[in-house]
C-alpha cells in the first residue's frame, strides 16, 4: 500500500501532528520559557509578561510545531520506503512467471492466463503431428474450454513448414507449428504487410533416416547421405552394403529444394536431388514406399519414424566418419539423450509461429505457445516423443500429471 498517495492518510497524519503540538506547548512550558527570559534581564521574581514577550510566542509555537511535524514526516517516510520495497519485491516474484514478450512458464495448462475465447484455425508441419495429438488437444480443451482449436491442412500442398508459415502471413491461420526457424524472406514479407512474425521454440526433435528392413546396414555418414540424394551414389555396395540399387525417397516439397534442406545447410550440401529420387506426399507415404521397396531409403521426424515395425532406422555420423549415432536406443525408444547432448547430427527445433499485429490471432498464438510451455504441456510433448525445451531430467514430470498421461 502506498500511503503517501492516500488523501485520507495524509489528513490523519496532520491531525496526529496537531495533537502532539498541543501537548508539547502547554501553558506550563510557555511559563518556563518566559521565566528564563526574565532571569536573563535580572527580573528573577517578576512573572509579569511584557507585550514584547507575547509577540514572540507565535514564533516559539511555530518552531515547536515544525520540529514535531518533521519527526513525524521522517518516521512516516521510512515506513513508506519499507512498504514500497516490500511491494516491489512481491511484484518482482510474480513477474518472473511472465516475460515482456507475453510468454509464460506456468505449471499447469489451467494456470495459463490471457487465453482468448473463440474458435481458431491453426496448421503445422508433418514433423510436429505428434504434438497436436488428440490427447494433447483433449487436455487443452479440458483446461481451457473457451479456447477452441481446429487443425487445417493446406488446400493444395501437403502439410509442411513453408506452406503453413505462408498461411499465417496471409491470415488464413491464426498460428502454426514449424519444423524450422523463420527465413528472413518471411520476416520481410510480414513486415511489408504491416506486422511482425515471432517464433517460439516449444520442443526439439531430430531427422531420422530409415531403410527397408531387409537391408543390413550399420549407418551412413552425412556425406554419404548427400551423395545418395544427389545421385552420386546409386548402389548400396558403394557404402558397404549389398549389391542393390538405391531408391531414395523424399517428401514434397523437400525434393524441390536441395540436399541442404535435409542436411541443414551442411557446407557443400546445396546439391539438387538426383533423378532417381521418388517424391511422395508425406512421411506416412514415405514409410509405406520404403517398406515395400528393396533398397529404399527415406527420412522423417524421429517421433514419426521410431517404433514403425515395417522399416529399419539407421545410424548417422558427422562428415565422412563412421561414428554412427543411432536415432533409437537399445529399448527401441527415441534416443533423446543423443539430442540432449548434441551428439546426433540432424537436430531440429519445433516452433510456434505467430503474428505480432495486436489482434486476436496474436493472443491465440501466444496462448497456444504458453500452453505448450507449461509444465503440463511439456510433459505431454515429452510423452509424444519430443524433447521438451524445459527438459531438466528424465524424472522432471510432476507427479500430479502422471495420471493424465
Amino acid at each position: 500500500m502506498f500511503l503517501s498517495n492516500d488523501p485520507t492518510n495524509s489528513l490523519d497524519e496532520r491531525k496526529t501532528g496537531d495533537t502532539q503540538v498541543e501537548t508539547d506547548s502547554d501553558p506550563g512550558s510557555s511559563k518556563n520559557l518566559l521565566a528564563a527570559s526574565n532571569r536573563q534581564q535580572g527580573n528573577v521574581h517578576q512573572t509579569k509578561i511584557s507585550p514584547a514577550m507575547w509577540s514572540r510566542l507565535p514564533l516559539l509555537l511555530l518552531i515547536l510545531t515544525s520540529g514535531v511535524m518533521g519527526l513525524l514526516w521522517r518516521k512516516n517516510s521510512a515506513s513508506l520506503r519499507q512498504e514500497t520495497e516490500n511491494a516491489m519485491t512481491e511484484t518482482d516474484s510474480i513477474a518472473t512467471e511472465t516475460y515482456e514478450s507475453g510468454l509464460q512458464l506456468r505449471e499447469s495448462l489451467a494456470d495459463v492466463t490471457d487465453v482468448p475465447r473463440g474458435a481458431f484455425f491453426y496448421g503445422g508441419a508433418m514433423a510436429s503431428a505428434g504434438i497436436r495429438s488428440q490427447k494433447t488437444l483433449a487436455n487443452i480443451a479440458e483446461a481451457q474450454p473457451q479456447f477452441q482449436l481446429t487443425y487445417e491442412d493446406p488446400l493444395v500442398t501437403p502439410p509442411n513448414s513453408d506452406a503453413v508459415i505462408q498461411m499465417v502471413i496471409d491470415g488464413t491461420l491464426s498460428f502454426a507449428e514449424s519444423f524450422r526457424p523463420l527465413k528472413q524472406s518471411e520476416y520481410d514479407m510480414a513486415s511489408s504487410r504491416g506486422f511482425e512474425l515471432k517464433q517460439v521454440p516449444v520442443a526439439t526433435s531430430a531427422i531420422a533416416l530409415y531403410v527397408n528392413p531387409n537391408l543390413d546396414l550399420p549407418g551412413l555418414s552425412l556425406e554419404q547421405v548427400e551423395q545418395i540424394y544427389s545421385g552420386q551414389i546409386t548402389n548400396w555396395k558403394q557404402v558397404g552394403g549389398p549389391d542393390l540399387p538405391i531408391v531414395p525417397v523424399s517428401q514434397y516439397p523437400d525434393a524441390q529444394a536441395s540436399t541442404s534442406f535435409l542436411l541443414q545447410g551442411l557446407p557443400g550440401s546445396k546439391k539438387k536431388f538426383g533423378g532417381n529420387v521418388r517424391v511422395v506426399r508425406d512421411t506416412t507415404r514415405a514409410i509405406r514406399e520404403v517398406a515395400r521397396t528393396p533398397g529404399a531409403i527415406s527420412y522423417g521426424a524421429q517421433p514419426l519414424v521410431i517404433g514403425q515395425s515395417t522399416i529399419q532406422p539407421i545410424g548417422l555420423a558427422r562428415g565422412g566418419s563412421q561414428n554412427y549415432i543411432q536415432p533409437d536406443n537399445a529399448s527401441g525408444e527415441i534416443n533423446k539423450q543423443a539430442i540432449l547432448d548434441g551428439s546426433y547430427p540432424l537436430i531440429r527445433r519445433i516452433f510456434v509461429i505467430l503474428r505480432e499485429d495486436g489482434e486476436i490471432d496474436e493472443l491465440a498464438g501466444r496462448a497456444y505457445a504458453n500452453l505448450l510451455l507449461s509444465q503440463e504441456g511439456q510433459a505431454l510433448i515429452d510423452r509424444a516423443g519430443y524433447l521438451p525445451v524445459r527438459y531438466q531430467s528424465k524424472n522432471y514430470i510432476p507427479t500430479s500429471y502422471q495420471s493424465k498421461q
